[in-house]
């Protein structure tokens, strides 16, 4: 089969050869239909998820997809072959992931989830949703803010963000977003009611304008403790600050004024089925930047992680 693979984590992701895998006790064989491409794929591909998974190579990249059943482990019984399925790809062991022809998983794996598909969702949409839907959907319900609430996002125009902001409207919150001019009118149109251009614009002169009354709460999507610092500055005594990216120092996270957090996914179960149902509602809306072949898909990765993304790269395997 084809995978996308590192073999040491001082490489570049590269397209090679592989012998099929198969499925072990209580793991389904899945054939790949569609990947997607996350932060946390080129972290595995550096190492830095070492201290929560094992990592065997060559480590085939990817974490989010859709695929059919093809084969049963012995007992196995959650799913039939012919299901198609969606979700978090992560096991114990970092080693087949979604940038493959096939993969193995435990049916109910140790660090992802992996459910079926709800009638009517596209399969492509299924493949980008799951780690992003479910880290928006979680952030937000830590931030815990109420209707007419004041959010600022941190780097809106993301996978996370995009979800992020639509949630954060339905839930009759004013968000105000950072993003550069040119998506600025894509942002509004899916949830954002202020922008900030961060490229112009330092963000602490930028939120004297549009929020002079202070901020309830900040959703961090970037990484950078200074944003995140200056950001906090202007939310209200008793606010929230919550980061994806580990933006939250230790320093921030101790003083009293405002709670600030960094999140780690949690409950993922429970999360993706949410955020499968919100799907098949027509709940979201779910943009899709760009879709390359597997051939294309080391370059693909290597371009996510150079940042400004404006949605979601989805990768077509099979």
């Amino acid at each position: 089969m084809k995978a996308v693979v590192v073999t040491s984590f001082v490489e570049s992701p590269r397209l090679v050869d592989l012998a099929d895998p198969r499925p072990g006790p209580g793991e389904i064989l899945v054939a790949v239909r569609y990947a997607s491409i996350n932060p946390v794929d080129w972290a595995a591909s550096t190492g830095a998820l070492t201290g929560l998974a094992k990592n065997r190579f060559p480590l085939i990249l990817g974490f989010d997809g859709v695929g059919r059943v093809e084969a049963l482990g012995d007992g196995a019984t959650h799913f039939a072959v012919g299901d198609l399925v969606f979700g978090q790809f992560w096991g114990d062991v970092l080693q087949y992931g979604t940038y493959a022809e096939r993969l193995t998983i435990a049916e109910r794996p140790s660090f992802g989830a992996v459910q079926t598909i709800p009638d009517g969702v596209d399969p492509r949409v299924a493949a980008a949703v799951p780690t992003a839907g479910m880290t928006a959907y979680g952030a937000l319900e830590l931030l815990d803010l109420r209707p007419g609430d004041s959010l600022l996002i941190l780097g809106a125009t993301g996978g996370v963000g995009v979800l992020a902001m639509q949630l954060a409207a339905q839930a009759a919150l004013s968000v105000t977003a950072t993003t550069r001019a040119d998506a600025a009118d894509r942002i509004r149109l899916l949830g954002a009611t202020k922008t900030i251009d961060y490229a112009t614009q330092a963000i602490g002169d930028a939120l004297r304008t549009t929020d002079p009354e202070g901020l309830d709460g900040v959703l961090d999507l970037v990484g950078d403790p200074e944003g995140v610092d200056i950001a906090a500055r202007h939310v209200r005594d008793g606010g929230k600050v919550v980061s994806v990216a580990g933006g939250v120092t230790g320093e921030l996270a101790a003083q009293s004024r405002v709670t600030a957090t960094n999140y780690l996914l949690d409950d993922k179960p429970a999360r993706l089925r949410w955020v499968g149902e919100r799907l098949a509602a027509g709940g979201l809306v779910v943009p899709i930047d760009r879709e390359v072949s597997l051939t294309e898909a080391p370059e693909a990765v290597q371009a996510a992680r150079q940042g400004g993304a404006r949605g979601k790269t989805v990768i077509r395997v099979g």
